[in-house]
């Protein structure tokens, strides 16, 4: 056993590249069978034998090991006292130059055994998760696993994917099977956004009648801690607060006494109450180590009368809350983080974080002019917070990287955050945001960032099963940032998520989808957008039936993006159903999928009528009249179908006593008592429709 400890040993300190694999015919074929996620940071493939499939039974646990929570392939195995043939040896001991030794393992399979090594419990967990994948890749494929020695670590420490729970809530049991997927590849932190969706004991009004207790969301906690997930919660303030303000209770709280968005930062009430729900939000995640404050996008601050009479300027009254929320955070044990695109707004800077229509010397010139505002407010940062540089789609800015240098030169703290849903509707788009997602996390590694947030915002309130493949993207290239071009990401997600039968190129049918919904979002409107529900929209006009053809004329290009995307309905709708015939693992995503397709397909479809319509001579329109009501006629089944999949893990509606937020500046389509929000164009356009058939004898 010493033997094989020091061979570990020895082999961890030859210098390595990053997945780095001898290149040879047996190392070729581990890569077409075995697809883990994320990758390993260094794999060695031996000629010798391995081990069988099916052959492995038991698991030994040496002196001061714990027994791991196990996933699915390897739940069965049983405890033993020794170690031989078929067992996995867990140990704990020293691996020297392992740069990640808290998360990092070592697990070697040779002569029909297998032995886990590591410095931590959360290490042996994480050689768990990649001995499962290989235990369910042989498991589906029938093919026994080669004997091979893998060393991996994380390159980011804190990998956090985020909840927002802003318009929605779903069923307990799916938060915990996200648990048990999320840790299943290997993020390691949680953050809740919690709004209203938590019972606070101390503001009771706050928490909506159907919130979630403070112990509910600890015993989840709880669940996440054993998995090696710590869960931290997220109360927003300064702004983004009108579920609290929207309560006559708080209304004194404001700093604009006409808008439910941002506390007054001079008003004691304003900390009282914050302070209030943060100790709840505390308690209720015993496992944290984070408090986020919020603080993002507060617009214009100093509008109260306190506010006015202390003569302070917005930089200052911001920074005056931060730090009262930062000590408050400090006082209780846990470290603060902050979202920091309100210090650059307020010091003329934040356009060049996130405009890529700025050229790199039009942003150097606005750091030259107003980088002093920075520095000259630096003893207002308060030193125990963590500033997070979020940016979902234009992270190699110059602006956002000089952003993250100032930091860094001032030893502040910062940490990243990316996206894998920001206001998409129905699903995500571009890709499900890789670019992003992988831009930032290699970033954070070279700039040696504190860690990275994969948020999914609820702003368009979409399933969250549907920010699978982003959150499975944002684990792959968190833990090991050297990875594969994008064909390869999308071959192993396929064969990660679906399983292996699908894990070739002609069964990707995600990305056409998302393309699709590009044309379905304003196929049926000339002016609008689907993500501001109380602002007004256009809907198309109808054909005139005294004018043949004016109607294709006038929306030729509408027709032609109609064209496209019905083959990107077709493709998904057939590349579906294959993959439905032949997946192992998530069935229910793919229903969903399957629904969601459906749904934007209808305006493509109602296009096509209308303009079969317009073709017809004038006195010839009966059976295209026919066909237009019974189309709008089905469109109620269409959402029945979508909603019927959608509610199988998520609470569809707000409980009857659940108060709106009535302001319109900030209102989003999910802020509402019904389901109406999801189709509003169609819902509109089916009635406009409507009234448009009564003119027809039919």
């Amino acid at each position: 056993m010493k033997s094989l400890y020091f061979f570990i040993c020895c082999l961890i300190c030859i210098p390595g590249t990053h997945s780095a694999f001898a290149q040879d015919s047996s190392t070729d074929s581990f890569h077409q069978s075995f697809r883990l996620l994320p990758q390993p940071q260094q794999i060695t493939v031996f000629k010798e034998p391995g081990i069988a499939q099916g052959v492995l039974h038991a698991i030994y646990l040496e002196k001061g090991v714990r027994l791991p929570v196990l996933y699915s392939s390897l739940k069965t195995l049983t405890t033993v006292a020794n170690p031989g043939k078929g067992v996995v040896t867990l140990r704990i001991a020293k691996l020297r130059q392992l740069p990640d030794a808290g998360e990092g393992y070592v697990l070697e399979v040779r002569s029909g055994q297998v032995t886990i090594t590591a410095e931590t419990q959360a290490g042996l967990f994480y050689g768990c998760q990649t001995l499962g994948q290989l235990v369910e890749d042989a498991r589906d494929q029938r093919i026994d696993i080669p004997s091979c020695l893998i060393t991996d670590y994380p390159d980011i420490a804190y990998r956090a994917v985020h909840w927002d729970l802003k318009y929605h809530i779903d069923s307990l049991s799916y938060y915990y099977q996200m648990i048990d997927r999320l840790a299943h590849i290997k993020v390691n932190a949680l953050i809740i956004e919690f709004e209203d969706k938590l019972k606070y004991e101390k503001a009771p009004l706050i928490g909506a009648s159907n919130a979630m207790s403070i112990q509910t969301i600890a015993a989840l906690s709880e669940y996440a801690h054993e998995r090696h997930i710590e869960i931290s919660p997220l109360v927003q303030g300064l702004g983004h607060v009108p579920f609290i303000l929207k309560h006559e209770q708080y209304k004194s709280l404001r700093d604009d006494s006409t808008s439910n968005w941002a506390f007054c930062a001079l008003n004691p009430g304003t900390y009282d109450l914050q302070f209030a729900l943060y100790e709840d939000a505390i308690k209720a995640t015993p496992y944290g180590k984070y408090l986020h404050v919020g603080g993002d996008e507060v617009g214009e601050i100093g509008k109260s009368a306190l506010a006015k009479k202390s003569g302070m300027k917005p930089f200052e009254l911001q920074m005056y809350w931060l730090k009262k929320v930062t000590d408050f955070a400090k006082q209780h044990h846990r470290i603060p983080i902050f979202w920091d695109d309100m210090i650059f707004k307020l010091s003329g800077l934040y356009r060049t974080t996130y405009d890529p229509s700025l050229s790199v010397d039009a942003s150097r010139q606005l750091w030259q002019e107003n980088r002093h505002q920075l520095d000259e407010n630096l003893a207002l940062f308060p030193g125990n917070c963590v500033f997070m540089r979020w940016n979902y789609g234009s992270q190699d800015l110059w602006g956002n990287l000089e952003a993250l240098n100032w930091y860094k030169s001032k030893k502040l703290d910062a940490m990243a955050a990316t996206a894998a849903q920001t206001n998409w509707m129905l699903m995500p788009r571009d890709h499900s945001n890789w670019e992003a997602i992988r831009g930032f996390n290699k970033i954070t590694k070279e700039k040696g960032l504190d860690g990275i947030l994969c948020t999914t915002w609820d702003d368009g309130s979409p399933h969250m099963e549907t920010f699978m493949r982003g959150m499975y993207f944002f684990a792959l290239s968190s833990w090991n940032t050297q990875v594969p071009d994008v064909a390869v990401v999308n071959t192993i997600f396929r064969h990660r998520f679906y399983g292996p039968a699908v894990s070739d190129a002609r069964y990707e049918f995600q990305d056409q989808l998302e393309n699709a919904l590009s044309f379905w979002e304003n196929m049926l409107v000339d002016e609008g957008d689907r993500n501001k529900s109380r602002r007004p929209f256009e809907l198309i006009r109808l054909p005139d039936r005294n004018i043949p053809g004016e109607w294709r004329k006038k929306y030729r290009d509408k027709l032609t993006l109609a064209h496209i995307a019905d083959e990107y309905y077709r493709t998904v709708q057939q590349k579906i159903a294959e993959v439905q015939a032949k997946a192992i693992r998530n069935q229910y995503h793919l229903s969903l999928l399957q629904q969601i397709n459906e749904v934007q397909h209808y305006p493509i479809q109602l296009m096509f009528l209308l303009e079969a319509f317009d073709r017809q001579p004038v006195m010839d329109k009966t059976a295209s009249v026919r066909d237009i009501n019974a189309y709008v006629t089905r469109f109620n089944r269409i959402r029945k179908n979508f909603e019927h999949v959608f509610a199988q893990t998520r609470v569809l509606h707000n409980p009857d006593d659940y108060i709106i937020d009535a302001s319109v500046s900030h209102a989003n389509p999910a802020n509402s008592m019904t389901t109406d929000w999801m189709y509003r164009f169609e819902l509109g356009m089916n009635e406009k429709i409507r009234s448009w058939l009564t003119n027809f004898d039919y």
